[in-house]
Formats: C-alpha cells, structure tokens, sequence
C-alpha cells in the first residue's frame, strides 16, 4: 500500500509537491513541480495567462536560460558535434531547478517539472482525443538558437493502447492477405497460419484506413508507416480541432539544431561500427551479428543497441524520412515517409535512453528497482566506471533516469509503451520503454501503450502575449 505524504509550496502561482496525487507514479527520492492545477491551453483555444505566466517563471530563471550555456559543441563521450550550432538544456537541468541542493542530488535525489498542457475535452471516457487531452506532459529539453526557441515535453502517463503495425490481413475482405502468412496444403489449397486468423489486428488503423499512398500496413517496424502514427496523428488532429492552439505548436522540421533529423540520430554500437542497410539479415543466428561500417553515413538513422557486445542496432530514429531500411536501405513492404510535420509523435531511443558509444558513455540506463514501491532505488551501471556520463545515471539526449522514463502500469493496463525506433532482432520488433524506465524490443502486432511528445514554440508564445 502506498503512503501517502503531501508537500505544496506556493510560490508565483508555482505548485511543488513531494509526491503526485493518483494519477501519478512517485518516489521518495523524485520529486514533481506542477507549473499549475490549470490548463495552458482552454478549450476555447486561448491561452490561459496566468498558466503561461508561471512557466515563464520557471524558464526565465537563469538556470534554465539555454542561451547562457556554450552552444552544443561536445558529446557527453567528449567527442566533437559537427552539426548546426544550438543551444539546449535537458531534464537533468530541469532536475536541478526542481532540486537545487548539490546534497539532494549527491543522495541520487532527483526532480521534474510537469504542466498540463490542455483543457480536458468533455465527452465519452473512451474518447482517444479526450484521454489525450486529459494529460500531464514532462518538459525534457529545451533547444534555442539566435532565431528559435522550443520547449519539448513527454506525456508523463500513456494516454491510450494501440497495435504498432498490421499483420496485412484484413478479416473485412479475406482476399486481401499477406502472402507471407499463407500456407500450402498438400492438394495444391492455400490456408492462413495462425496470426491471420485469431490475432485481432488487421492492415486497418483504428479509423478504418488501410495506409492510403504508403499501402498496407503490414508486419514492419517502420514508424513513418505505422497504425500507431496514424492513431495518433488522427487523435491530435481531433484534439487540435476542439483546442486550436496548432499555432503554438512546433514540428521536428522545425528545431533549432535539427536534433530529430536522421544525420544527428546516428550513432555507433558497441565495436564503433555503424548500421548499414542491406545487413539486416543476422550472419550468427545464435549471437545476432552484423558486421557494420566504420562511415557514419552509411548508417543514416541507426544507433547504437548499447547493452550487450551483440552487432545490434536501433533503426529508423530520424523524423525527416531518411532513415535507412533493413533491406537496401528500404523497408520490403513499406515506404519510409517523413514525419517531419507531425505535431504528436513518438520518441526514440535515441532520445530517451542511448544515443550510441561514440555519443553516450553509458552502457545501461537507469530503471527502477521496485515500480510502485516509493522506496524503491533506481540500478545503475555506467561505462566507464571512472567516467560516469552524469548524476542519476542519466542517458540519451534528453538525458532521462528511470524516474523519467518510468510510469504507472495501472493508469493504462501495459506493461510497455511503444518508442518510434526499430530494433534488429526482427523487422517486426520496435523498441518500448517499461513502468520500470527499462528497454525491451516487442512485436508490431501487439497492443501497447502510446505516451508521445510535442514541441511547444516559446518564442511566439512569449512575443505574442508580451511575456
């Protein structure tokens, strides 16, 4: 049973407590700052000032201006960036604001700042856009360069279950069938194997499209041609017509430093070797073992499978639709489409968990021990043990601990949430984080839980209001 021990500070319209009421996971050693008990965004599509007011507060502190920080020059392993000069801060230094004291952090004491970003829709509790917009959302990194200045938030609870991909039968019209799930008889008849015939999913997202240009969605963790993309793309667009605030709202393309592009999610494995597509297939059925390339931009989208000595990768990170597919830089059955207009969408591990060896020292990330238990430590094991990457165990760009990536399994009935990168231990298999802020690889077919991201543009949101 848990306890329960409240703590508020009232401080410019600011709320902090020790641990969250109901809806949220909590740990002794995590603590929550709630920007407000209010919406940002009213359904009427205005802002709410007072909202916006104090989490300008909390972003104008000097701390957490990302233009007194050097622009990103370095990974955290000391290796040079090369890509376009920016500024950022990630939720360690929100952390940080949270808890200020160098003690508390030394104690693996950590912090998050959370803000509801939208007024709850009225209508049926089943209503994926109202679940949607009945959220909390974390902020986990902040970008600015001398033009743009964006605020990237992760839902801090999944808001709904949907199937990643299709197994391309349709039980609406029988003849449309995956040849790949057909089997012949000795007289020369077809029948369907298993999957087609008592898995529930189908080629159809949960709106009844088929895929339109990019075809069928079939057995592939492409996430550019995903059900899971196009449900939540479908839910935002119902959201975004109740509450329109899309102005307010920037898309990947529109990032300063270009951080959700192919070129800057591309990082080596274990042996310093990048993804080359065309090498999906495993050479060592027993090891999984692909031999790599030493030219980074052979590997255009890949990063590193960090734990483990395996040849693995993590595919298709990029937003932009360059990333590489596993068989001659394509998907077999899919088109990789850009996703670079999307104002929902699903993180990578690149982002939540490892961005490679050549750009994150850490070989595991943190998770906790005990989820549920407000007890309960987080693991941790770094690479090198004389270098750790960080306080917390912190990994992946937005560096995140298990507090961060963790979530209540009991809001959403699911032992995973799907992530948008592709793992090659199958082509049918995505990567999803656990309620433990763990990592594991699962198949596209089944159902799990989406907890998305979105870019708020702070620069428009201040100029237009005056703040």
């Amino acid at each position: 049973m848990r306890r329960i021990v409240i703590l508020f500070l009232i401080l410019s319209g600011i709320i902090f407590s020790s641990c969250t009421q109901g809806e949220f996971d909590y740990y002794d050693s995590h603590n929550i700052l709630r920007v407000s008990e209010k919406p940002l965004f009213k359904l009427d599509g205005t802002v709410d000032i007072e909202v916006l007011s104090s989490l300008l507060t909390i972003l104008n502190d000097p701390l957490l201006d990302p233009m007194l920080r050097m622009p990103m020059r370095n990974w955290p392993t000391g290796l040079p960036h090369n890509g376009p000069v920016f500024h950022a801060l990630t939720a360690e230094d929100f952390s940080h604001y949270v808890v200020p004291d160098r003690i508390y952090r030394d104690r693996d004491y950590s912090g998050a700042i959370l803000i509801k970003l939208f007024d709850t829709i009225p209508g049926r509790m089943s209503d994926h856009s109202r679940s949607l917009s009945n959220q909390w959302w974390q902020l986990v990194y902040r970008a600015a360069d001398n033009e743009r200045d964006v605020l990237t938030l992760w839902m801090y609870e999944p808001y709904r279950l949907s199937v990643f991909n299709g197994n391309r039968y349709d039980s609406r019209d029988p003849s449309r069938i995956d040849e790949r799930f057909l089997r012949l008889r000795k007289d020369g008849s077809y029948y369907r194997t298993e999957i087609s015939v008592n898995h529930n999913n189908t080629i159809r997202d949960d709106y009844g499209n088929t895929g339109g240009e990019q075809g069928d969605y079939t057995l592939e963790g492409n996430y550019s041609a995903s059900i899971a993309r196009a449900n939540l793309r479908h839910d935002a667009e119902r959201l975004l017509n109740r509450i329109d605030v899309r102005r307010f709202i920037a898309t990947p393309s529109e990032l300063p430093g270009e951080w959700q592009s192919s070129f800057f999610q591309t990082g080596s494995n274990f042996f310093g070797r990048f993804y080359v597509s065309g090498q999906f297939q495993q050479s060592d059925t027993t090891r999984g073992h692909f031999t790599g390339s030493d030219n980074m931009f052979d590997g255009l989208g890949a990063a590193s499978r960090i734990w483990g000595n395996w040849d693995m990768f993590f595919i298709a990170n990029g937003m932009d639709g360059l990333s590489v597919g596993p068989d001659k830089g394509q998907w077999r059955h899919t088109n990789i489409a850009s996703a670079y207009n999307d104002l929902l969408w699903l993180p990578s591990d690149f982002e939540i968990r490892t961005m490679g060896h050549d750009k994150d020292n850490a070989r595991f990330q943190t998770f906790i021990e005990y989820p549920g238990d407000p007890s309960s430590p987080l693991i941790t094991n770094r690479i090198p043990e004389d270098r750790p990457d960080s306080a917390m165990g912190r990994s992946g760009l937005w560096r995140l601990n298990g507090y961060d990536r963790g979530y209540s399994g009991d809001v959403i009935k699911t032992n995973r949430a799907w992530l948008r990168s592709a793992c090659t231990v199958s082509i049918g298999s995505i990567n999803t984080v656990t309620p433990s802020g763990n990592r594991y690889e699962h198949g596209v077919i089944n159902k799990e839980a989406m907890r998305p991201g979105i870019h708020l543009n702070i620069k428009l949101l201040r100029a237009e209001f005056g703040l």
